[in-house]
């Protein structure tokens, strides 16, 4: 089994940023609420990082645990989490074993791509299903493949303003053959510069649902977009709902 990407203490401070600007929050959690109410409910959040997921679905109004292998990540999550009901544990969640099941599962912004492997991505939906209630619903936050095969192997760079006196530089790379994408994140500042990477392999929307077969779920919904809207050849998102068969 590979190694899960996992941020140590000195890259904290920019992934968060970093999160903060790009994943969902908000938005993962409307699309969520759209299938499975959260008021009330219990949700584990897997690769939760610095929180960003978990804080949009612990305001509207689930009971949220957080799982994440990085220990900086889940100290800062703690630290700004004030009086929201969100528990942590320090795990790599594909070989996840909690005593607890829950009303909603939930990977945002392309975590389930960091299992590198197809048995990687069979083992991690085998601990998403034994942590799900029955009738619960476990939900993927992926970017559509399709993007990555745009960019035809070359080099994609983006550069993003952070606050007043800081920029990030994300630089992707998609090779067709191995599915793989390397994205590299530089942040700049006055005088410091941070750098770290993630490897992530992707998974169309065909192999997801043979996957998530053999591994004992069921593909029972796919949207593109946080709103809800219908998945389509032209959709930058691929927002899958997965349950037990």
């Amino acid at each position: 089994m590979s190694e899960p990407t996992v941020y140590d203490a000195a890259a904290i401070d920019a992934y968060n940023l970093i999160s903060s600007m790009l994943s969902p929050g908000a938005g993962l959690a409307a699309w969520v609420s759209s299938h499975r109410p959260l008021a009330g409910r219990t949700v584990l959040d897997l690769g939760a990082g610095t929180g960003v997921s978990s804080f949009a679905l612990a305001d509207a109004g689930a009971q949220v645990v957080a799982v994440d292998a990085s220990r900086p990540s889940l100290d800062l999550l703690e630290s700004r989490r004030g009086e929201r009901k969100i528990d942590t544990v320090e795990a790599d969640f594909r070989g996840l074993q909690l005593d607890s099941a829950f009303d909603v599962v939930t990977m945002s912004k392309n975590t389930f791509f960091l299992a590198q492997s197809h048995d990687e991505k069979i083992e991690l939906l085998r601990a998403i299903g034994r942590h799900l209630k029955p009738g619960g619903a476990a939900f993927l936050d992926c970017t559509d493949p399709v993007e990555y095969l745009r960019a035809d192997g070359t080099a994609h760079t983006v550069t993003y303003p952070l606050g007043r006196d800081r920029m990030v530089t994300i630089t992707q790379n998609a090779d067709r053959a191995t599915q793989a994408i390397m994205s590299i994140f530089m942040v700049q500042g006055a005088s410091t510069l941070t750098s770290f990477h993630e490897m992530a392999t992707w998974a169309s929307l065909p192999e997801i649902r043979l996957l998530a077969r053999i591994a004992g779920l069921e593909v029972t919904a796919v949207d593109g977009s946080y709103a809800g809207d219908p998945y389509t050849a032209r959709s930058r998102e691929m927002l899958v709902v997965l349950e037990a068969k």
